[in-house]
């Protein structure tokens, strides 16, 4: 099997954007459009948080963030941000989400 030559290939890549950039080749692009979050209610994370069967100190080692982080989301006085709402939202349609990363 023939060894790959990663700087020439690095290079080539970078050859060729030049070119693109300049006009002069047309480069196969791609578009793609992140699809909006469905919104978490405080009564929404609280629930799923149960569903799991969790304390908040739990649910927030498992999202890495600090316990008075959860309490704000389910109180109401702050909004996961979207990586946090995506995990929540992961862990409720795949219970194993967070053994799946603790095992990284």
């Amino acid at each position: 099997m023939a060894e790959r030559n990663i700087a020439a290939e690095v290079l080539a890549g970078l050859h060729e954007i030049r070119e693109h950039r300049a006009g002069k080749r047309t480069l196969r692009t791609t578009q793609i459009e992140a699809k909006p979050l469905p919104g978490l209610t405080p009564d929404m994370i609280k629930r799923i948080r149960e569903e799991l069967d969790v304390s908040r100190a739990v649910f927030a080692h498992l999202l890495r963030v600090p316990v008075r982080t959860v309490e704000g989301w389910e109180q109401g006085r702050s909004s996961p941000p979207d990586a946090d709402a995506a995990l929540i939202l992961m862990a409720q349609k795949y219970p194993d989400t967070f053994e799946r990363l603790a095992s990284l």
